[in-house]
């Protein structure tokens, strides 16, 4: 899978609505912009957003090995954003999660 199959399937995998399972709050999918930016909101208000090189950047540690949670909140420009890659991750079925918090990619 190429870089751009990678995240052409996360924007493919979520619709403005879809629920974002997070451990403390309800999100939710606010808007996908033209410059790739998922927007979501975390509670009743405040909006955030994860942008298309956070993407990039979880792809190109995915590809070639196990990505942590530790290097997702590397990767993520805000804390709530590691939550949401993690759940774009899953929910657009391109990585599992192991027991030890490891993500390994879903293809070949």
């Amino acid at each position: 899978m190429t870089e751009s199959e990678f995240v052409s399937t996360i924007y493919n995998a979520i619709k403005i609505g879809d629920i974002i399972h997070k451990p403390r709050v309800t999100s939710a999918i606010l808007d996908i912009k033209e410059n790739g930016n998922i927007y979501y909101r975390i509670g009743e208000a405040d909006k955030k957003f994860v942008s298309t090189r956070e993407l990039v950047d979880v792809y190109a540690v995915l590809s070639t090995n196990q990505l942590s949670i530790k290097e997702i909140c590397n990767i993520a420009s805000a804390s709530c954003n590691s939550t949401t890659i993690q759940w774009l991750l899953t929910h657009a079925r391109l990585a599992k999660r192991n027991q030890h918090g490891h993500f390994s990619k879903s293809w070949e």
